[in-house]
Parts: C-alpha cells; sequence; structure tokens
C-alpha cells in the first residue's frame, strides 16, 4: 500500500487511496504510530467514487467529521495525482460538503469554507440545557469559563494570559468532561491584538497537536463573538500559521499551507 505523508503546519498526516474491504480504523492505529508505524496525528483515506470524499480516522482509530487541516493535504494530494481540475473542488466530508479553493500552488495554500458556526446544544451533545454562550464549569476546584460551538466538530475555547497558566494541563480533562457526550476538543488562545492570535489545541482523539485548523476557526469565532478581536485573524501556532476570516454573512473562511513529506509503500509484517 503506498502512503503519502503530508502536514499542514506540523498537524501531520498519512493520506492512502481508498481499497474495499479494508479495516480503516485498525489500520490507521497500526500506520499512525509513532514507534511502530510511519507515525501520524491521523489517517487520511481518499475517495475517488461516486464523488471526491475524505474519510477521516485520528490516529486512535476514531472518526472524525470533519478536519480541516487534514481536508488541505487531501485536496493538494488530489490536485496531483489528477482526481480533479481546475482550482475549485467540492469535497464530501461526514460534516457534509465543504468547498475548497487552492490561491497558491507554489508553495501550495488553499481556502476552506467551512460554512456557519452552530452553537445548538444539540450539535455540541451537551447534557445540560444552557443556552447562553459561555459556560463556567469546574476542573479539581478550578473555575473556568468556556465557550463551545460545533464547526466541522465539537470545539471548546478557552482564553488564557500564557500557555504555562494552570488550566492547561487539565485539557484532557476538560476535552472528557461530563458535559460534552461524545467529547471536545479543547483551544487555549492569548489574544495578540486586534488581528493576531495565539493557539494551542488539544484535539479529540490525538491529544496535544502542533496544529488545528478547526480549533484556530473556533477560537476566532468565539473571540470574535465576544468582541475581543475582529473578523479577520491570523492564528499563530507553534510550527505555523493559519489565517480564519470571518464574512459579514457569518460565513468562517480557513486559509493556510499544505506540505508534502514523502511517499512509502508500507506492507506489514507478521
Amino acid at each position: 500500500m503506498l502512503i503519502s505523508k503530508m502536514h499542514s503546519s506540523g498537524n501531520d498526516f498519512c493520506i492512502v487511496d481508498f481499497i474495499e474491504k479494508t479495516d480503516f480504523k485498525s489500520l490507521a492505529v497500526k500506520i499512525c504510530n509513532r514507534k511502530l508505524g510511519v507515525g501520524a496525528d491521523g489517517l487520511i483515506v481518499v475517495k475517488k467514487s461516486p464523488r471526491l470524499e475524505m474519510l477521516y480516522y485520528n490516529m486512535d482509530g476514531s472518526t472524525s467529521s470533519m478536519n480541516s487541516n487534514a481536508l488541505r493535504c487531501f485536496v493538494r494530494y488530489s490536485k496531483e495525482n489528477g482526481y480533479f481540475k481546475g482550482d475549485k473542488v467540492e469535497v464530501l466530508t461526514g460534516a457534509g460538503l465543504i468547498l475548497v479553493e487552492i490561491e497558491n500552488e507554489n508553495p501550495f495554500e488553499c481556502k476552506i469554507n467551512l460554512g456557519k458556526p452552530n452553537f445548538n446544544n444539540q450539535m455540541l451533545h451537551a447534557t445540560d440545557m444552557i443556552n447562553n454562550f459561555g459556560r463556567v464549569i469546574d476542573i479539581e476546584g478550578i473555575k473556568v469559563t468556556i465557550y463551545s460551538l460545533f464547526i466541522g466538530s465539537i470545539q471548546t475555547v478557552i482564553l488564557v494570559n500564557s500557555f504555562d497558566d494552570e488550566i492547561i494541563k487539565y485539557a484532557e480533562l476538560i476535552h472528557s468532561y461530563k458535559l460534552f457526550a461524545k467529547k471536545t476538543s479543547v483551544n487555549f488562545a492569548i489574544i495578540k491584538n486586534k488581528n493576531e492570535i495565539d493557539v494551542k489545541t488539544y484535539e479529540k482523539g490525538v491529544g496535544f497537536t502542533y496544529a488545528s485548523g478547526d480549533g484556530c476557526a473556533a477560537s476566532v469565532i468565539a473571540l470574535n463573538k465576544l468582541n475581543l478581536i475582529r473578523n479577520t485573524v491570523r492564528c499563530n501556532l507553534e510550527l505555523g500559521y493559519l489565517n480564519v476570516d470571518i464574512t459579514k454573512r457569518g460565513y468562517v473562511y480557513l486559509t493556510g499551507p499544505a506540505e508534502k513529506l514523502f511517499t512509502c509503500d508500507f506492507k506489514e509484517e507478521n
């Protein structure tokens, strides 16, 4: 099986073409293992028929409805392998059809229309009936205000002053907090200025990751909703950046890179 390794701002993925009767959940665990496999945050599976579709598996074998960093890598891989023509493509994901536009090919950069965020408790699979934006929860005796929303996946945003803040070490507990029946990714955001933030993400099914597109989008959406930042924001990450734009009609666009690392032939040995 040919595997391509790619990354977006440090969020790395293995990519394979769809093969019938393959147990991709099990394959993801094997391939993404950083000591016994190729190593990655997740596995991208490319289906070409009946339409271009992205299947996504976290490194633990669980599935995610969408991963925007993975989607950019998916689009670059599909474009370079001739699976579509032109600079625009609609990709079927677990979160529905998503439009992606290639803005540059060298260096590769594309823009994703993530649609509009959803703050509905049903989309969050929240176990309470609170309708206001923002909840105060208790984590190991620490009261923390969280802002949760759905943008491709369930995301929670927490505003911090530093990535050394004590609450960050409780990211895993927040991710699996009783409020979230299907868990949540957790994003810690630092406001640099009205057009720039730093983001650190504990991603569902992965743990702390170098970059999360959905996490960056959620962070900008939440802080913009609180009138703390503007509509066009650069998100600084440990190994790169992502740009988020919120239109007047409320649509969210995410722009960033996708970089190739290598291709290898994976053969499982007994």
